[in-house]
């Protein structure tokens, strides 16, 4: 929902930054060169601020099971590590020993999970 939020925050901000740069050259006859430049120099810094998604700073994203997330972090590096282990066993270069340890080491993260799962954050 929140993500749904900031996302509509950032179009709205690059949308409103484009109508003003567009508002400042359409009006261009009208308004004098001291008011056109900062006009449209607003405009840039706000589409600038919807592209680069600066409202997530604004309204942060609140994990409520983030040491179970961290957890999940963890395992993908295990994958990865696990991968490079095999290649290495199948390739030659190493034993199975690199591999054997870190699949203990996901077998030990995995019931990590289990006992963080449902544990929210302390406020």
């Amino acid at each position: 929902m929140k993500r749904n939020i900031r996302r509509s925050i950032d179009l709205g901000l690059t949308g409103l930054g484009i109508g003003i740069i567009f508002t400042a050259i359409i009006l261009s006859g009208t308004l004098d060169g001291q008011l056109q430049l900062p006009l449209t120099l607003l405009g840039v810094l706000l589409m600038e601020a919807g592209v680069w998604g600066l409202s997530s700073k604004l309204f942060p994203n609140e994990r409520r099971y983030s040491e179970l997330r961290d957890e999940g972090d963890k395992m993908i590096q295990l994958i990865r590590e696990l991968n490079a282990a095999a290649i290495a066993k199948d390739t030659g270069a190493e034993d199975a020993k690199r591999f054997q340890a870190t699949l203990e080491r996901m077998h030990e993260s995995v019931m990590e999970m289990s006992k963080l799962a449902s544990k929210e954050d302390d406020a």
